[in-house]
């Protein structure tokens, strides 16, 4: 893991892809920064596109909800947003590295599968044998 973080200035984006680094981008936690100018009751929409969807993350405020706690994990390009024209809004989080020799690890194969479980006539479960 390593720690990943990004500023999203006044009127600008934000373009991630993942795959350049061979990892998942995982958004922890978004926050504002230094403001231009004081408005304090400025609403601030922090926006998320991937693909053609866009979503929002959460509403920000300098006088109640200054930052916002995060749980998601990117794996595909996404784009990162927000509404203010006075601050900027900082995100940060951290890269979770994959290789692609560590998949082939976890794939399942027939040996992985459950055995299913039949009743007796004594009640007691039996397992059932798996034909080869």
């Amino acid at each position: 893991m390593e720690f990943w973080g990004a500023e999203i200035k006044v009127g600008e984006s934000v373009k991630v892809d993942p795959t350049e680094f061979e990892a998942c981008i995982h958004l922890s936690q978004v926050t504002l920064g230094e403001a231009k100018k004081e408005k304090p009751n400025e609403l601030v929409v922090v926006y998320l596109k991937v693909g053609e969807q866009k979503f929002v993350l959460g509403t920000l405020s300098k006088e109640k909800i200054t930052q916002i706690s995060l749980e998601l994990v990117m794996e595909k390009e996404f784009e990162l947003s927000h509404s203010s024209k006075n601050v900027s809004v900082h995100l940060c989080g951290y890269k979770a590295y994959y290789s692609v020799d560590d998949s082939e690890e976890h794939e399942f194969t027939d040996i992985d599968e459950d055995i299913p479980l039949v009743n007796t006539k004594n009640g007691k479960p039996e397992k059932k044998k798996l034909r080869k």
